[in-house]
């Protein structure tokens, strides 16, 4: 039994923590209050300055407070300060990670990599109640079976958690656990390819190479193999899954019609009219970009004077793609401290294998989302980024201490 008048401010951290990672896949309103919760026990930790201390030294803290700095300081050249602030207000979910990286105990990282496990386990219950139609579930539907976010996360998510598996099955010794996380690394795949989400089909289709990369000695046997997994998947997903057939060949024709009828109001020609207007807005304002906004009133404007036949792209309330977004936000100035936070990542010294391949993994699966979404602007995916950044940071600080 746990005797609730020996825990000290840390021991509500570290469990709140797991709590954290146990919600964030299945509840909006808990990643709000556990993040108020989380940082605000931090700022009376009695190490704090120690904590203060780490944090200045770590890469990836210093080029996330300059990206989201210098965010806030585009609001002077921005055309809209309201809808800016409003734009940036998301980031105050980011307070988790100076917390989890500078407090979390060693074992409390396993913790919440299972507890994480577990929330998508319930979600992905849901999600195939909802596809076969066993249940409903909010908003969640046959061709859509998200049941907690949107798709395009949600497959994310999917994704990633399946990568984990995997690479889990690499490292574990017990026969029994390997066979429990290959069913699980089977259910979560499925689930994958059964939804709409391509942006997470994408990522997993990329990073799975980085997972037998990383673990497998003979990288030509690794690559061949890997392809050989990824075509047979995606061969069985397309002759199986009918969602996963019509988003494939929907995505074919939207292709097309852009390509032979210049024809952008699909959902990709939709993302490729925006990407293709954005780097002309980013072409005129290379350096500083045009401020931080909410709207997208400098594209409609281009639209309405330039390109007529364009007129549905004003409907996107994004660029769909935060490389982009960010070059017309923050200019070069800005993408350079965005890449850099996720090149820091990748260049923190972890020596545990598991740790280290794991980050490669989830900044492939995270980087590749991105091309296609604004992932680091919504309340799911940043706090996605928050959980595993932080455990990336506190390994690392916990295998340098003394």
């Amino acid at each position: 039994m746990i005797n609730i008048k020996k825990l000290t401010t840390y021991d509500y951290i570290n469990y709140m923590f797991v709590l954290y990672a146990f919600l964030l896949p299945i509840s909006r309103s808990s990643i709000s209050i556990l993040t108020a919760l989380l940082f605000t026990l931090w700022l009376f930790t009695n190490n704090f300055k120690n904590s203060i201390d780490f944090l200045k030294s770590d890469k990836v803290i210093i080029y996330l407070l300059a990206f989201i700095t210098f965010s806030i300081l585009s609001l002077f050249w921005s055309d809209n300060i309201q809808s800016g602030f409003y734009y940036i207000r998301k980031y105050w979910y980011f307070l988790v990670i100076p917390v989890v990286a500078s407090t979390i105990q060693k074992k409390y990282l396993e913790y919440a990599l299972s507890a994480f496990l577990i929330g998508m386990l319930i979600s992905e219950f849901i999600s195939y109640g909802v596809f076969f139609e066993l249940w409903s579930f909010k908003n969640a539907t046959v061709e859509f079976p998200n049941p907690f976010m949107n798709h395009p996360q949600y497959s994310m998510f999917l994704a990633f958690t399946s990568l984990l598996l995997l690479n889990k099955i690499f490292y574990e010794e017990s026969v029994k656990i390997k066979i429990f996380y290959s069913l699980f690394f089977l259910t979560t795949t499925i689930n994958l390819l059964i939804n709409a989400g391509r942006t997470g089909q994408a990522a997993f289709a990329a990073s799975i190479f980085m997972v037998g990369f990383l673990n497998i000695k003979n990288k030509i046997l690794a690559f061949f193999g890997i392809l050989f997994l990824v075509i047979s998947i995606f061969y069985a997903a397309y002759q199986v899954s009918p969602n996963f057939k019509a988003r494939f060949d929907i995505g074919v024709s939207d292709i097309n019609k852009v390509i032979n009828d210049k024809n952008y109001c699909t959902s990709i020609g939709l993302r490729i009219g925006v990407w293709s207007i954005g780097g002309e807005i980013f072409s005129d304002n290379p350096l500083f970009g045009i401020g931080v906004t909410n709207e997208m009133d400098t594209l409609k404007d281009i639209v309405s004077k330039k390109y007529e036949n364009m007129e549905c792209l004003k409907e996107m309330p994004s660029y769909h793609n935060f490389y982009i977004q960010t070059a017309v936000h923050l200019g070069l100035i800005g993408l350079f401290f965005y890449l850099m936070i996720f090149y820091s990542l990748l260049k923190l010294n972890i020596h545990d294998r598991f740790y280290s391949n794991l980050a490669v993994i989830f900044v492939t699966v995270y980087s590749v989302s991105s091309l296609v979404e604004t992932m680091f602007h919504e309340q799911f995916s940043v706090a996605f980024f928050t959980l595993f950044a932080g455990i990336f940071i506190a390994q690392y600080r916990i295998e340098n201490e003394v």
